[in-house]
């Protein structure tokens, strides 16, 4: 009876889990993946921040949030404090940092974050959103 009841709550757990990951849409890549998507000239959000950012920590919720209601299937995040040297070679000021790239080149990007969902919306929109 034990055994149940540790597997049930096992297999619950698991599928939680499963759930709470399938909601963040934004994939983790290394800098190696990154420069491969611009080569192969993928269009493509790539959001660099910091796991102990406040702005990234404060603004995050509304940019899933954005990137959930509009289905946004291209973002991808590299975190630059793992990847120091991604701030020199990409001229990342701070974090929060959106860029925006199609057919190998770099057309917009912000640094600093949005306080709200509804700038967020609007970026996607203004620069293609689900592309």
């Amino acid at each position: 009876m034990i055994f149940v009841v540790g597997i049930l709550l096992s297999v619950g757990i698991y599928s939680w889990q499963s759930r709470m990951f399938q909601k963040d849409q934004m994939t983790e890549i290394s800098p190696n993946q990154l420069q491969q998507k611009i080569d192969n000239g993928d269009n493509f959000y790539v959001y660099f921040y910091s796991p102990i950012c406040e702005q990234c920590i404060k603004t995050e919720p509304y940019l899933k949030e954005a990137v959930k209601k509009l289905a946004v299937k291209n973002i991808v995040k590299v975190d630059v404090q793992k990847y120091e040297a991604l701030r020199k070679q990409y001229q990342i000021q701070g974090t929060p940092t959106i860029y925006v790239y199609n057919d190998h080149k770099l057309v917009k990007g912000i640094t600093g974050g949005f306080g709200n969902l509804n700038d967020y919306v609007e970026f996607f929109q203004e620069t293609g959103g689900a592309m």
